[in-house]
């Protein structure tokens, strides 16, 4: 594979695999090793299509359309707004969260490199400003920074694997604690930690519209997660038993309880140091992959150059909205990283099904085909509308919160 492909699918796979797989165990604990084996598999094939049917849409134009002027073309001004008000929601609360996440952590470590007290905003401010750079210049300069940190991140997973996977009992992963709510609450978790559509359209771009080598970054940088999910809900799962995570629901201990817990039973402080490093590398990896899709929709959108006047133009509506968010509102953005599973399926379900819907009536004669025909697409967009209206019962208390 060129450097391009390679790196394209690092970016899938970077963006895909973030902090939050860390409280993936959390929303499965309740529903059992066997179903939560069933829904990955499921929601990464579900996933990894829709990913697919955008690369069909985007055979027919340049491969530097957005996904807005797509959306205009074949779905028209309603089509449009919906499409724009997903993305922008989305990658505004997920920008927003990445940036007060890993400035607090940036904080952290450089009051205790430099034994003096370091503010959160001065954090926040520093890593806006550098990771920012780093989507501002390009593409390529992101691809280069994201496969040291992917390839980091991928060390510290094998690391906490090999820690954890000698404390596996088969007994954990044998029982099926399907409680009720449960199995419904967990979907939306799961579906999330797939999210990587909002930088489809840059890696199309980046890959110069090359049909067969998109199809290998999406299928192989959307399956990098799958595997990796599988071996950690296998260790986390089957290391613990259930009624430690009955301990961590009834105390609504959350991610600080769960991560205590899988360091007494490693009993190494190895594993709670690789846990932190995963955590930080994966905020980043996240960050560079959601800020470049949002930063090439708003390109696209505000039509703003390629030069240095354009991207600097594009790099203030990128983050400086999500920046303001960080330091003066944060529980706005918290408030609606709540709602963040409901514009991930407008975005990566219904909107790639109607796309194609529409495109394959306007162009019979295609070079690319995704298997399946209307049936198959109206099922993806059945499974959005299923998987907006679980996210809202959740949201809204008529189903169990996990996670």
């Amino acid at each position: 594979m060129k450097n391009r492909t390679l790196g394209s699918i690092f970016i899938v796979a970077g963006t895909t695999i973030g902090a939050g797989m860390l409280a993936m165990p959390l929303a499965s604990a309740g529903v059992g090793f066997g179903v939560t084996l069933f829904m990955l598999i499921g929601l990464w094939a579900l996933m990894c299509y829709t990913a697919l049917l955008l690369v069909e849409v985007y055979q027919y134009g340049s491969a530097d359309t957005g996904l807005g002027t797509l959306a205009k073309r074949y779905l028209g001004r309603y089509g449009q707004w919906l499409t724009g008000f997903s993305m922008l929601f989305l990658m505004y609360a997920l920008t927003a969260a990445y940036i007060s996440g890993a400035g607090e952590l940036l904080a952290a470590s450089l009051s205790h490199w430099l034994s003096m007290t370091v503010p959160p905003t001065s954090g926040v401010l520093l890593f806006t400003l550098v990771a920012g750079g780093i989507v501002c210049i390009g593409t390529h300069m992101v691809d280069m920074f994201n496969r040291v940190l992917f390839t980091a991140k991928i060390v510290l997973l094998i690391v906490m694997l090999a820690l954890m996977m000698p404390h596996i009992h088969q007994t954990n992963l044998l029982t099926l604690p399907v409680e009720q709510g449960l199995a419904l609450s967990a979907i939306p978790v799961i579906f999330t930690s797939f999210g990587f559509h909002g930088s489809v359209p840059s890696i199309i771009s980046y890959m110069g519209g090359n049909l067969p080598k998109l199809r290998r970054v999406f299928i192989i940088g959307s399956a990098i997660p799958l595997v990796a999910y599988i071996f950690w809900q296998l260790a986390t799962l089957g290391a613990i038993d259930g009624a430690a995570f009955d301990n961590l629901a009834t105390q609504h201990s959350g991610l600080n309880g769960f991560l205590q817990v899988v360091h007494n039973v490693v009993a190494t402080p190895k594993v709670g140091l690789a846990i932190q490093l995963f955590a930080d590398f994966a905020l980043a990896t996240s960050f560079l992959g959601v800020s470049l899709g949002l930063f090439d929709y708003l390109a696209d959108l505000f039509s703003r150059n390629r030069h240095i006047s354009g991207r600097l133009q594009t790099g203030v509506m990128t983050f400086l909205p999500p920046l303001v968010f960080a330091l003066f509102y944060p529980q706005g953005f918290v408030m609606a990283l709540g709602y963040a599973g409901v514009a991930l399926a407008v975005l990566a379900l219904i909107i790639p099904s109607m796309l194609v819907w529409q495109s394959r009536k306007q162009h019979p004669e295609r070079t690319f085909k995704v298997m399946g025909g209307k049936p198959l697409l109206a099922t993806v967009f059945a499974c959005g509308v299923i998987i907006v209206l679980i996210q809202l019962s959740i949201t809204v208390g008529v189903l169990p919160k996990v996670g």
